[in-house]
This record gives C-alpha cells, sequence and structure tokens, in this order.
C-alpha cells in the first residue's frame, strides 16, 4: 500500500521548533517570503484570523501580534535541512521512497507483514515528533492519489480527534465515503480550470469524479485527469516518470530591501538571480532556450510613478552556462531600464526546458556537438560546493549589495552554523 506523509505546516513547524514560547495548535503563527513582503506559509491558527496565502505582511502584522501570534522570515538553509531529516527518518519505515516536496514523502508498505497498518502509520508520526519535534498527518490506501486523499483526510481539523492524523482507505466504503465527502479541488491533480470545467459539467465531489466515465474525462479533459480516475478507482495509474516530470521553467525572483534608482545596482540585483536561475538549471541537468528579465515598481507606494516592463529573448541554442546568460539577462534588462523610476523588485526567467536525456534538434550544416555543461561552469559550482556559495562569484553581482531585501526576521540556522546552535539555560 501507499503511504504519504505530509509535515503539518512545515515552515511555520520549522521555526516554532526552536521558540517553543508559541503553541502550535493556538498561536497564530506565519512564515514570510525571503524579502519578508507575503505570508508564504500558515498554521491553522493564523488561517482561522482570515489571513490568506500571499497577503502582504504589513497588513497582517499588527493584527497578528495583537492575537499573540508571531511571523518569522524565511532561512531556507534551515528549512533545507530540516527537511532532509524528515526524509531520511521517514526512509527507514518505507520502501519505494520518493522525496516529492519539501514536506511530503511518498513510500510504500506491505501489508503481508505489516498486519495492522493504521498502528504503523501512528508509530511513523510517534517517531517523526519524538525524533524531530515535527507533527504531520499520514494517509495509507492503494494507489498515491488515494494516499493523497487519506492524507488530506488525516489533516482535516473536523476529523482529527477520531483519526489521531492517520487515516487508512483500505475499504470500498472508506473509500467512497472520504470521495464524497471532498470537494474535487481537493483531489491531487485537479486544478484551477479543470476545477471550474468539471463544476460547469455537474462534477462537485471527488466520488463524482471517480464515477465518471473515463472514455468521456478523456475527450473532454485529458490523459492525466483520466488517470486520476483509475487511481480513485484503485488501479494504480501514476507512472513515477510523472511525479519526477522534468521542470517546465525557472523563475528566480526578489523584492529589494529599499528603492533602486540606478541601474548599477539593479544589474546587481539581476546578475544575482541569473547566477542563482543558472545553477538551478545545472543541478537539474536542464539547458534552456528563452530569458526573460523584469524589473518592477512598488505597486504598494501610492502616489510614485509606476513601470512595469518584461523582455523575453529567444537564444540560439541551449545552454545553461552562467557567463553566457548573463550576456542575455544584461542586455534584456539595458533595453527595459528607465531613469526616473523607483525600481523595487526584479527577477528572470528561464523558459522552454530540455532535459539532457531529451532528444536534441542538431544544425544539420554545422558542426554542433550535444548539450553538455561546460568546465568553466562545473568548476564554478565545484568551488561554491566546497567553500559556500557565493565564494566565487560574477563580479557584477557586486560585493555590498545593499538592495538585498533585510532579514532581520529570519530564524537563525540552528542546525547548520555551529555559532547559531540553540543555548538552553537551567
Amino acid at each position: 500500500m501507499w503511504v504519504l506523509c505530509d509535515i503539518n505546516a512545515a515552515y511555520v513547524s520549522f521555526c516554532q521548533l526552536f521558540n517553543p514560547q508559541y503553541d502550535l495548535e493556538k498561536a497564530p503563527l506565519g512564515v514570510l517570503s525571503s524579502n519578508q513582503g507575503n505570508v508564504v506559509a500558515r498554521n491553522q491558527a493564523i488561517k482561522d484570523l482570515g489571513v490568506k496565502m500571499g497577503e502582504p505582511a504589513f497588513k497582517i502584522k499588527e493584527k497578528v501580534a495583537l492575537s499573540g501570534g508571531h511571523l518569522w522570515g524565511s532561512n531556507f538553509n534551515l528549512f533545507g535541512d530540516l527537511s532532509n531529516r524528515f526524509h531520511t527518518e521517514l526512509e527507514f519505515f518505507l520502501f519505494d521512497s520518493i522525496r516529492y516536496s519539501v514536506d511530503e514523502a511518498f513510500g510504500r508498505v506491505d501489508p503481508n507483514y505489516i498486519k495492522d497498518i493504521k498502528s504503523y502509520g501512528l508509530r511513523i508520526q510517534k517517531t517523526l515528533k519524538k525524533n524531530l519535534g515535527i507533527g504531520c498527518g499520514i494517509g495509507i490506501s492503494h494507489t498515491m492519489t488515494l494516499a493523497k486523499l487519506a492524507s488530506h483526510c488525516a489533516k482535516n481539523q473536523r476529523w482529527r480527534d477520531k483519526t489521531q492524523g492517520v487515516v487508512v482507505l483500505d475499504s470500498q466504503h472508506k473509500i467512497d465515503w472520504a470521495l464524497q465527502h471532498t470537494n474535487v479541488e481537493d483531489i491531487w491533480g485537479v486544478g484551477e480550470r479543470t476545477k471550474a470545467k468539471l463544476n460547469e459539467l455537474g462534477i462537485y465531489t471527488g466520488l463524482q469524479l471517480k464515477e465518471a466515465d473515463i472514455t468521456w474525462i478523456k475527450g473532454q479533459f485529458n490523459v492525466v485527469l483520466a488517470r486520476t480516475v483509475e487511481e480513485l478507482r484503485g488501479t494504480s495509474a501514476i507512472l513515477l516518470s510523472d511525479i519526477n516530470e522534468s521542470r517546465k521553467r525557472i523563475c528566480v525572483s526578489q523584492s529589494m530591501g529599499k528603492v533602486v534608482t540606478n541601474l548599477n545596482e539593479l544589474t546587481e540585483a539581476v546578475t544575482s538571480h541569473c547566477t542563482r536561475a543558472a545553477f538551478k538549471l545545472r543541478r537539474f541537468k536542464s539547458y534552456t532556450s528563452s530569458v526573460t528579465v523584469f524589473i518592477h515598481t512598488n505597486s504598494f507606494s501610492g502616489p510614485c510613478a509606476q513601470y512595469h516592463k518584461t523582455q523575453t529573448i529567444k537564444l540560439p541554442k541551449p545552454t545553461s552556462d552562467t557567463t553566457t546568460l548573463l550576456t542575455y539577462t544584461l542586455f534584456a534588462l539595458k533595453q527595459i531600464y528607465r531613469d526616473g523610476y523607483k525600481y523595487k523588485k526584479s527577477g528572470i526567467i528561464f523558459d522552454s526546458l530540455i532535459n539532457e536525456d531529451d532528444m536534441q534538434q542538431l544544425d544539420l550544416f554545422n558542426d554542433v556537438k550535444p548539450l553538455s555543461v561546460t568546465n568553466k561552469s562545473q568548476v564554478l559550482d565545484a568551488i561554491n560546493a566546497r567553500f559556500g556559495k557565493s565564494a566565487i562569484k560574477i563580479g557584477s553581482e557586486g560585493f555590498k549589495q545593499h538592495w538585498l531585501p533585510k532579514d532581520d526576521l529570519a530564524p537563525k540556522s540552528y542546525t547548520t552554523v555551529l555559532s547559531e546552535i540553540p543555548i538552553a539555560k537551567a
């Protein structure tokens, strides 16, 4: 049977773990984006206050404080390390493990050897709580989609007293009951557009989707949704290649810590974004043939003049080389930059990605070698991996980088930096 383990409000849990003065269940707690501008993670208590995902921090900061809550900034070194510990701990209990995301993991258990699946799930949950201090919801069923459904039920506050955060859907009666009480948009693989069209066709619940004719679903939608229907019926239809599908685009953007009015500082910011995006390309063994640069003024600045501009450049051939990509990136930036505006955000998007294993269209008339990472990029990545991020970097990134966003609300690197290990006083 498939198991899905999902951390409860992961980023919030990671921060609260080292700040036990805040009750995760009762205090409104949230985590802000890297520029501390928007809410990117929430616990149930802050949701109950009406705080929505992506809401600007300045709008809700006072409300959260008056309710006895707290907002943290982001520290992705801390989040990444705790996520890795979560996955490593979980892999002891499961086989065919898949690290699906930062806070979710699939795996399988064999009911021929584990007679009481529910007790086994509770044991996993208890072990994670004891060893990591992290609570999670666990769903177990015959397919990955049904395990995802079971996890959704496990995290439902209305049923928490009965489920204890672990739900096993091992009979048709249980599956149908869960589907009947689950909106179709909460089924794994159903997005907003698909939900809207399903609603127009009279399908509102997971059970109605399960009972729909598969041939009709293929005709009205696509084979992916048809696979979801098969999974809801208990037949494994999702391929591992679907789970690990290559990214379609890479975006790196950030609001700046101060208003930027000159091209030099904007160049530093965009260079930094390009460098990070190029590193991600190589990490995912991908290449891009399209570069998009965008710059924005502050939409919340009231009477100030507004300027929002984007420039896309199609590359002559796919690449993952940092300096090559940077040449096109800075050219695009110069095309859209205008004097006299107060810039607050910049970013870069790499589109039209291909993987190194994909079929490559080479030039018929020229001697063009298959795509590969340049030696220069390999050396750059190796040095930074050994001596730390930005040990060596492009000169146009700058050194002082006054444009960087403030991070005074970010939690410390409690688990990765020796000088920031928590101190207990007794």
